[in-house]
């Protein structure tokens, strides 16, 4: 019988297959309604309807992105059905027609559906290293 943590682990890697075949449908079934992301560059959104059409669009707009996501680490509540992934990313984009590449460290809350299957919650993700054509996150 798979832990939460190879469910997680299965469920993520869904996730990196869907981005690099570019196919958002497969992206809303991981979120649940209330998803909320803090991006690498801090831009913030919420819904996973709307992170649906979010991916759709950059599908479209840009061909070359992609990113991958890393667990290093998942810890579970298992009474509660919630869970934290610690891990890596990193992605590639087009900027101006120029393919930049940038990566950093996330944390993600999932949490576990009455049916079983585990949902993000949400996701933050830190930008550590990246190409100089890359635009910084918005002064606050």
């Amino acid at each position: 019988m798979p832990t939460s943590s190879d469910l997680i682990r299965a469920a993520r890697e869904a996730f990196n297959r869907a981005i690099a075949e570019k196919d958002a449908r497969r992206i809303r079934p991981l979120l649940a309604p209330s998803y909320h992301l803090i991006t690498g560059r801090s831009d913030q959104f919420h819904g996973a309807d709307e992170e649906e059409i979010r991916w759709a669009k950059l599908f479209i707009e840009d061909p070359s992105a992609v990113y991958r996501r890393t667990p290093r680490e998942i810890a579970a509540n298992e009474t509660w059905g919630i869970a934290e992934e610690l891990g890596g990313w990193q992605g590639e984009y087009s900027i101006n027609g120029e393919l930049v590449r940038a990566s950093g460290v996330y944390a993600a809350k999932w949490q576990r559906t009455q049916n079983g299957n585990w949902v993000l919650q949400a996701e933050i993700f830190t930008t550590i290293n990246f190409d100089e054509a890359c635009i910084p996150p918005d002064p606050i």
